[in-house]
């Protein structure tokens, strides 16, 4: 999913941004992209590391009948680690950008440390995406001019994230045209459940922030999306409408941090 905010919440207080889980479906990055690989890399102990991979079974079954092993351009991947800024990776997770690189071959190994091993596995095309503080690369053996677009499970992603961080709900905001509205919302069961027999309805602090609309910049969810970055919120109670919209139905149900 492109063009959007990631934004999770909690009735207790948070004193920094808890790290979450986020559920990246590679065999459907490489579905909707035509992608033959696709990989997820993560900082690690002050590097970039491979956290999840994915070749596609025709192009593994292929690798294999012509080079006699299981060697296969994520594989070898894997094996490398990457500082911050540097090669394709690195440089789209200091800038939490995106890069296109239409033949990964033809760059110098400075600007792309793997160029020999895309050569060897005939990657021709590669696109990396930041995503949720990693970095989603995924190529193709054919020539892409712009970057091809991927979906990614939205619903599974936000339920990731309420499991692996305790969040009471998780929101993703789209931008269309420069504003910003829920395009998912997901509230764990057993906080539907409570809200329900307390109040007697099926309402939650999720389903009331699909009523609203943000603009580019605007609250805390606008300056997130403005800035391409992250920001806590220990406690959201005191805040103003001006600073944030939502502050009366984060009251209602009890949100503290976000």
């Amino acid at each position: 999913c492109d063009g959007g905010v990631l934004e999770f919440g909690s009735t207790e207080s948070w004193d920094s941004i808890p790290k979450v889980k986020a559920t990246v479906e590679l065999p459907t990055i490489c579905q909707t992209s035509g992608a033959v690989y696709a990989l997820f890399w993560e900082a690690s102990g002050g590097k970039l590391a491979v956290s999840a991979r994915y070749v596609t079974p025709g192009r593994a079954l292929m690798l294999k009948a012509s080079r006699g092993d299981d060697e296969t351009f994520i594989t070898k991947s894997s094996a490398v680690s990457l500082q911050s800024g540097e090669g394709v990776v690195g440089r789209v997770f200091a800038s939490h950008g995106e890069e296109l690189v239409p033949n990964a071959s033809e760059l110098p190994a400075s600007q792309f440390t793997r160029a020999a091993l895309a050569e060897e596995f005939g990657i021709v095309s590669l696109a990396a995406v930041f995503w949720n503080g990693g970095v989603l690369e995924y190529g193709s053996t054919e020539r892409w001019s712009c970057r091809p677009k991927v979906r990614i499970d939205l619903a599974a992603r936000l339920k990731a994230v309420c499991d692996s961080s305790g969040a009471a709900y998780a929101l993703f905001w789209e931008e269309v045209a420069g504003v910003l509205t829920v395009l998912e919302h997901y509230s764990p069961p057993k906080q539907v459940a409570a809200l329900k027999a307390k109040r007697g309805d099926s309402e939650t602090f999720a389903t009331r922030s699909r009523g609203f609309s943000i603009g580019v910049g605007e609250g805390l969810v606008g300056r997130v999306f403005a800035t391409s970055g992250k920001q806590l919120f220990p406690d959201v109670r005191p805040l103003t409408n001006d600073r944030f919209p939502r502050a009366q139905h984060a009251k209602e149900f009890g949100i503290r941090s976000i």
